[in-house]
């Protein structure tokens, strides 16, 4: 059996944001879709539209999966600071 080397996620200069260490560090659509309360057809127009988190496409196969680094770094960078 061989292993399949995993993609690094891209380090993002804005701050994580935190309470998301127990998810998994790999999710599959349907897995991401109930954490973020969409669907898993909003996750796809959203990699069609290339506005969501990044994802990966395991080789050799259709499946997709989004590393749990990605995602975090995708909520962070959408966060909108509201000034006080």
């Amino acid at each position: 059996m061989s292993l399949v080397a995993l993609p690094q996620p891209v380090e993002s200069s804005v701050d994580a944001p935190s309470g998301f260490e127990d998810l998994p560090a790999v999710m599959s659509p349907r897995v991401l879709a109930e954490v973020l309360d969409v669907t898993p057809r909003t996750l796809e127009r959203w990699r069609v539209e290339k506005i969501g988190p990044a994802w990966m496409n395991l080789p050799g196969s259709s499946l997709i999966r989004y590393a749990r680094a990605d995602v975090v770094a995708w909520l962070a960078a959408a966060r909108v600071e509201v000034a006080r």
